[in-house]
């Protein structure tokens, strides 16, 4: 595998609004300011602007709205991290739950009309589901373990996450509504954090099967496993291109965590320079290219 060290300066927290308008854009939650805080990045442009500053707490997992005219994020900004909905420039449209417990790792439905979510409202950890305006939340998942981290197929219909239900960290997938759950991957190491490809073919997700956390592959039934990353660091959180050509995902490999993006046919893999986590990655304006 080669490895390019192409490290860009991403000029954070100095730009304006306009400079990420038409480009490929990635949604970070950063600790570089000393609390965690969410990022625009342009990756075209090497540049990132801040979408929440100053909240009053933590700010993270944002993702966009399949318009991508906002974005839901977890907050801890009234204590215990709740669901909301932001507009681009920070300013909360919705505040989508308010239970005292812990809801997070929201997921826009590719429709729009649903948000996928884990909570502990019940005591463990399970997948719920809800409206995009907070509004009839259902719960989807029933174990006595803990589920983790859903992602929705293109098409709406279903939906992978991990679990620990059989004793270690597994990906799974059910149907949109929570029936039909199937075991996916199968070993005694952690596989964790799914993400589906554009095309539906492929989950992309990370494993520390073979002794270290790296970004693995594979087809969307479970079949035909492929690791992409091997590397003594850990790489965590894979996050597909729009058009399912690169990944973007987090390493420490240089001894702190930042954002990586590899394309997948090649595992070319290039250092943004860029502090944070990445959770979401979208196109605007035109055809990617």
């Amino acid at each position: 595998m080669r490895y390019l060290v192409i490290v860009v300066a991403l000029v954070a927290l100095s730009c304006s609004d306009d400079a990420v308008v038409g480009a490929n854009r990635l949604l970070v939650s950063s600790d570089q300011t000393g609390n965690w805080e969410i990022l625009d990045v342009n990756i075209d442009s090497s540049i990132a602007r801040p979408i929440t500053k100053e909240t009053g707490g933590s700010n993270k997992n944002p993702v966009w709205s399949p318009d991508g005219s906002r974005l839901a994020i977890a907050s801890s900004r009234s204590d215990d991290y709740e669901l909301f909905v932001l507009d681009l420039d920070g300013s909360v449209v919705h505040q989508l739950t308010d239970n005292h417990s812990t809801d997070d790792e929201p997921a826009w439905s590719p429709g729009g009309g649903q948000i996928a979510f884990r909570s502990d409202r019940t005591g463990d950890v399970e997948i719920f589901v809800m409206g995009s305006d907070g509004s009839g939340v259902r719960q989807l998942t029933n174990s006595p373990a803990e589920d983790w981290s859903p992602t929705w197929s293109p098409d709406g219909g279903s939906l992978a996450f991990a679990s620990n239900r059989n004793g270690n960290w597994d990906i799974f997938v059910m149907r949109s509504d929570g029936t039909e759950v199937k075991q996916l991957t199968d070993n005694p190491a952690g596989d964790w954090y799914p993400t589906w490809s554009p095309d539906g073919g492929s989950l992309a997700f990370a494993s520390n099967r073979n002794g270290n956390w790296d970004i693995f592959v594979m087809r969307s039934d479970g079949t035909e496993v492929k690791q992409l990353t091997d590397d003594p660091g850990a790489d965590l959180e894979p996050v597909w291109s729009p058009d399912g050509a690169r990944l973007a995902f987090a390493s420490n490999r240089g001894g702190f965590f930042e954002v990586l993006l590899m394309d997948v046919a090649s595992r070319d893999t290039v250092k943004t320079g860029q502090v944070g986590i990445p959770s979401d990655w979208r196109y605007f304006g035109g055809s990617e290219g």
